[in-house]
């Protein structure tokens, strides 16, 4: 079992994303892995993983040393204070050691009783054995291949206990500032020491210089480089003091792709952190696999940045991607967003599908799927996606997934009145989510009560004002109510706000509306004045 500690001087860097982003690839590569959250006074990894931990936390690492620390009891195993973690829908091979359920106030109570003091320096203290039986239980019961711990930030007890006592290796992260590299260095320069090496083990330490903006120039990648080099010295430099040198030295670049859709899974930044931890473990077949997904990984990469404006290269690095990784999940998730973008909904339905039998663990591609199949209107299907992806936990669409459901129902004639009152309940809810007024305002709208139709799409644009579809829904209600001036003002004020005009085309209700005007003057101008007069053409073909 390879023990590796994560450690930071200060938060805010990347730590704890960093171990479970390690985490996740070494499952991937089938290797078991147990993660401990040993930053007790503020736990995070258990929200790392929320939507992949299926039972409840009740207790964890806290609850285990209490009971030693404080009722001088030693318990008999570890394993009944973890919880499995799964990484996809095939496997559990990750371990989760919590802090405890730092959601309830007997933790905190329990965590305040635990004197570090008592533990390891009065006399006849058994802090430094009972850990080390902890270590060992951990071994024997969980037999994990690697056990990460997340360790809390500062000089503190229990890092020291970490760092010095149970890692094999350490990893230090630190972004560019000069409080976070001071302390770093003197961190290094406490575990480098020999009277701090208590159990004379010969640890590998690596660091990482976390969020550091990409850079597209060549004056931008020149500065990187610069700031590269010198916090390298800077680290190197606490290193003088002893034997001991610097095992790797890494860049993890702030990720737009993580902030996008909140990602806790590897990426192409992690890779070389990754390689550094675990380039000596692998058989070449391992080896070779890591380099193949190295690659993939870089492409993957490149594909998320082409995403925004559906570059033309999207899907030549798709197609790469899936031939020399075919079992990488999210290329089937951007080739189905690819698709759906396109309106091409039956390949983005089988891409999804893919995606899903891959282990579609936050079910992005079910979410979207549901949404291919409404446009096909397979509306019985994308009930199920609904339904499906409104079960899983922590669901990243989770308020637009209930919304979604009432308009696929529509599209199962469910009585409006049914639905008028599903969404209300919805928004009392979430009073603040304007797609939520934009629904219930088209679902009076076709029951013709108008005022109230009025009422909600008004509060729809006063929530978002940039929203193009709600324009259009206004327009829709203005024509109902015959007044064509204002349905032209409005559709033109949708267009000026990106409105999709090709939605209408999936919608009969809101279609019949449109057929009505397509040869008025008013509207083929208002279609010509923003490059949509092909639509006309649409229409027809759909009439």
């Amino acid at each position: 079992m390879k023990t590796i500690a994560f450690y930071s001087y200060k938060g805010g860097v990347g730590r704890t994303l960093a171990l479970v982003n390690i985490a996740n690839r070494l499952a991937e590569f089938g290797k078991k892995v147990c993660i401990m959250d040993f930053d007790l006074e503020a736990p995070g990894l258990n929200h790392k993983y929320k939507r992949q931990i299926d039972t409840e936390i009740k207790q964890g690492l806290v609850d285990y040393i209490y009971e030693f620390a404080v009722n001088d009891v030693l318990l008999p195993s570890i394993q009944d204070y973890s919880v499995e973690i799964n990484t996809n829908e095939k496997q559990k091979n990750i371990t989760f050691i919590p802090a405890g359920d730092s959601e309830h106030g007997a933790y905190w109570k329990k965590l305040s009783h635990i004197s570090w003091w008592n533990l390891f320096y009065e006399e006849k203290s058994e802090g430094i054995p009972f850990f080390l039986d902890l270590k060992e239980k951990i071994k024997k019961e969980i037999n994990p291949d690697y056990l990460l711990i997340d360790n809390r930030t500062g000089i503190t007890e229990t890092s020291a206990l970490t760092l010095s006592l149970l890692a094999d290796s350490i990893v230090l992260l630190a972004v560019n500032n000069e409080e976070n590299i001071c302390g770093t260095q003197r961190i290094i320069e406490a575990i480098t020491k020999k009277e701090n090496n208590l159990l004379g083990m010969d640890r590998d330490i690596h660091f990482a210089l976390t969020r550091i903006p990409f850079q597209n120039t060549p004056e931008g990648r020149s500065r990187e480089y610069e700031i590269k080099n010198l916090v390298e010295r800077k680290i190197e430099e606490a290193f003088k003091k002893s034997d001991k040198k610097l095992k790797s030295f890494n860049v993890i670049h702030s990720d737009r792709e993580i902030e996008l859709f909140e990602k806790a899974q590897m990426n192409f930044e992690y890779l070389s952190l990754f390689n550094s931890l675990t380039g000596d473990d692998f058989s070449p077949e391992g080896k070779n696999k890591f380099d193949t997904i190295k690659r993939a990984e870089g492409l993957l990469r490149k594909a998320y940045d082409s995403l925004e404006n559906l570059s033309p290269e999207l899907l030549k690095y798709l197609d790469e991607i899936e031939k020399i990784a075919p079992d990488l999940p999210d290329s089937y998730f951007l080739h189905g967003w690819y698709y759906n973008r396109q309106k091409e909904y039956k390949k983005a339905v089988e891409s999804f599908t893919k995606g899903i039998e891959l282990g579609d663990i936050l079910g992005r591609c079910l979410f979207f799927r549901s949404e291919s199949n409404y446009m096909l209107r397979n509306y019985s299907k994308a009930v199920d996606d609904l339904n499906d992806y409104i079960n899983k936990k922590h669901t990243e669409y989770r308020i637009d997934a209930l919304m979604n459901l009432i308009v696929v129902k529509e599209g199962l004639d469910v009585d409006r009145k049914e639905l008028i009152l599903e969404t209300s309940l919805l928004i009392e809810k979430y009073p603040y989510h304007a797609k939520l007024y934009n629904v219930r305002s088209c679902l009076y709208n076709q029951e013709k009560h108008y005022e109230s139709a009025l009422e909600d799409i008004y509060k729809a644009i006063d929530l978002d004002p940039q929203e193009g579809v709600y324009y259009a829904t206004l327009a829709e209600i203005k024509f109902c109510k015959e007044d064509k001036l204002e349905f032209y003002r409005n559709f033109d004020e949708a267009l000026r706000n990106g409105y999709d005009i090709e939605r209408i085309l999936f919608d009969d209700d809101v279609k019949n509306i449109y057929k009505q005007v397509l040869t008025d003057s008013e509207f083929i101008r208002i279609l010509n004045k923003y490059d949509k007069v092909y639509f006309i053409e649409l229409m027809q073909k759909k009439l």
